[in-house]
């Protein structure tokens, strides 16, 4: 059942009757553009990115979630948000391994490869913490950083307990 078969639903009696049956076939056509247009202008609306990317240059990855970059001509340090790599070194806390080590190795190296092969880096998301250090979400080509690294294994979410010496 289309449109035009229930025209009369959406125009008044008058209208209908006013329009001949060879022009029935003009006026459906008419409200079929009329329904893309409609559902175009919408769906645009809709789909735009209310986003603020912020464009970087690296300066140096310090570890697998930890990179310096050159954001509007001042050097920042910039964690990523959400995301736990493992440690390079032992901290004075945590227990550590050399698997985590070799893990957190793997993951500097995959992050500096990923960075250094781009041709766009962009920041999402950036706040200031406490310490007065910045996270943020960055990208690289439009694809997140973290999540590349939680495919390849090389990262957890914040709070998730750490596998790396399991």
């Amino acid at each position: 059942m289309g449109i035009c078969s229930n025209s009369n639903r959406f125009l008044a009696r008058s209208t209908v009757r006013r329009v001949s049956g060879k022009h029935t076939n003009k006026l459906c056509v008419l409200m079929g553009i009329a329904g893309l247009l409609l559902l175009t202008a919408s769906t645009a609306v809709v789909a735009a990115c209310l986003c603020t990317y912020t464009p970087a240059t690296l300066v140096e990855v310090l570890d697998g979630s930890t990179m310096i970059f050159d954001i509007k001509g001042e050097t920042t340090t910039v964690h990523l948000a959400g995301i736990d790599t493992p440690n390079l070194k032992p901290q004075s806390t945590e227990t550590w391994c050399e698997s985590e080590g070799t893990k957190a190795l793997q993951a500097k190296q995959y992050a500096n490869k990923l960075l250094l092969d781009s041709s766009e880096i962009t920041l999402d998301e950036a706040q200031i913490t406490t310490a007065g250090e910045m996270t943020a979400v960055v990208y690289v080509d439009n694809v997140s950083l973290g999540q590349e690294l939680l495919y390849k294994y090389l990262a957890i979410e914040s709070g998730e307990p750490t596998p790396w010496c399991d």
